[in-house]
């Protein structure tokens, strides 16, 4: 079994980009496939997605809710690069006596030990780059340099062009490890998919089929190099998905601003006006810096513990609020952290019936600020699994509308011009063990259960996810019903990381505003 991921890839641009020729292997994986959206995590962003889709459990049972998240009981934001997540699909295959490469998963590091192979994921902080550590350099020398990250600057051509070339090198090692080693479970990530769509989206709603766009260009190497990769794997079940879709961003709705209109945020007359100050000049010195080229060199001469708890960004965001100090705590009694189409609601309460009566203020705050606007919306109470879980979640439903932090926003509903995550990704399932035809209703978190029956494994007892109804008659795992037992996982075998050093940490942020997580 083989699953390739494909970060924030999208039917939105795979149908029309096939309907005019432009993807014939997509073509091919959908006429041979079954196929359908896959709805993503709430929210819908990288992290939790991959953990979600790796453990088959929701973001409240693993208590992450972005690559930040807010922290109720610190009431910081915490970065989540590295906190383990036992439980995952490869490490039940490895309980039960299988063996798996996985290749590039956002949330596998750090990581428990398994037959096979793990290559880690972006950031580079860590204090092992694969397992068995050798792995390393193996796949250094056979692609003539790995990088982890794509550091030329947004916008370039060199970006596009250093993402093309690792979409090559990612295909090639992960093609690589597969023939090898011949794991029962092999999983890749191709992450350039989402990249050039947060950077090179342009004004229309699809970007069009012309030679010089960028994200077809990626599509199209993709789509070549998928041609391949069916070729080579085409007596095995193999499943092409995504964490999220994508699309054009017009419109942000200011959440934060709603619950300070309704009492429940309040802020300062003023924070720490030093830091503020030296995020202007940060970011107007990075914005001229990266204009010309040389961002990334003044990155390794300036360090980051020079500007370590300097905000970053125009506005005051949550992120920036939080480190200017610009919450008077003792008059909030809720405050909203985003993730793209998603307004995270924290109460800033322990005892349940004061909670629900935070929510159910926070609730109609935004409804009714929403509606007013015109959008679609729709909530979810959530159950705290930790600190970092939120209590209320409202998805925009609206096309091309996403949700934002700020707090000195103006209007409840304000112009962007950019672009970002859709609720549905992409599901295809093809091989021996699949029918053909559409699925409907899948969910990031079914992949992993129907991934472990397909194998004959038996399912965690954790995973809140389904088994989904994809597979072809008189297959064996259409003829058994799924078993589950109990099993947790074991420890994590590497530590280190980003969380606890603040220059890391801080360097981690700034890239992450780059992509648009933060404000």
């Amino acid at each position: 079994m083989i699953i390739l991921g494909l970060d924030g890839a999208t039917f939105s641009l795979i149908e029309p980009w096939v309907a005019s020729g432009d993807l014939p292997n997509f073509e091919r994986l959908l006429d041979e496939s079954v196929h359908g959206d896959l709805e993503s995590t709430v929210p819908e962003i990288t992290v939790p997605a991959w953990p979600a889709f790796a453990t088959g459990r929701d973001p409240t049972e693993l208590d992450m809710y972005g690559f930040t998240h807010f922290n109720r009981e610190t009431r910081e934001n915490d970065l989540s690069h590295d906190e383990f997540v036992p439980g995952k699909m490869w490490d039940a295959v490895d309980d039960q006596g299988g063996s798996a490469v996985v290749f590039n998963i956002p949330g596998s590091y750090p990581w428990q030990a398994i037959d096979g192979t793990i290559i880690a994921a972006a950031p580079e902080y860590k204090e092992e780059y694969a397992h068995p550590p050798e792995r390393w350099d193996e796949v250094n020398d056979l692609v003539d340099g790995y990088k982890l990250r794509n550091d030329e600057r947004p916008g370039s051509r060199a970006y596009v062009d250093l993402s093309l070339e690792l979409v090559d090198k990612r295909f090639e090692a992960f093609e690589h490890f597969i023939e090898t080693e011949d794991p029962d479970l092999a999983v890749g990530l191709v992450r350039a998919t989402d990249r050039v769509a947060h950077h090179y989206w342009g004004a229309d709603s699809t970007p069009p089929a012309s030679t010089d766009n960028a994200i077809l260009e990626v599509y199209r190497r993709v789509d070549d190099r998928l041609g391949d990769f069916l070729d080579a794997h085409d007596d095995e079940d193999l499943v092409v998905m995504s964490d999220h879709g994508f699309e054009k961003v017009r419109k942000n709705f200011a959440a934060n601003v709603a619950l300070e209109r309704a009492g429940l945020v309040s802020l300062t007359d003023s924070g720490d006006s030093t830091k503020a100050a030296m995020g202007t000049a940060r970011d107007l010195a990075s914005d001229a810096l990266g204009k010309v080229g040389l961002l990334t060199l003044a990155r390794k001469v300036v360090p980051e513990s020079a500007l370590t708890g300097v905000p970053t960004g125009d506005h005051l965001g949550l992120d920036n609020a939080l480190s200017t100090g610009r919450i008077d705590w003792d008059e909030t009694a809720a405050l909203a952290d985003v993730g793209q189409k998603t307004a995270l609601v924290y109460a800033l309460a322990d005892d349940p019936a004061e909670i629900e009566r935070i929510c159910e203020r926070a609730e109609t705050a935004l409804r009714d600020g929403a509606e007013g606007e015109g959008l679609a919306v729709r909530f979810e109470r959530l159950d705290r699994g930790g600190p970092h879980t939120p209590d209320l979640a409202m998805v925009i439903e609206t096309p091309e509308v996403h949700t934002s932090s700020r707090f000195d926003a103006e209007d409840l509903l304000f112009d962007v011009d950019t672009s970002g995550h859709a609720r549905e990704g992409i599901f295809l399932a093809r091989g021996p063990s699949f029918r053909e035809g559409r699925i409907e209703g899948a969910h990031i978190t079914d992949i992993a259960p129907t991934v472990l029956h397909a194998l004959g494994y038996r399912l965690p007892a954790s995973m809140t996810g389904d088994v989904l109804d994809v597979f072809a008659e008189g297959t064996g795992p259409a003829g058994r019903d799924p078993e589950r037992y109990d099993f947790v996982g074991g420890d994590a075998t590497a530590t280190g990381g980003v969380s606890g050093d603040d220059e890391k940490e801080d360097e981690v942020k700034g890239r992450l505003r780059e992509l648009g997580y933060l404000e």
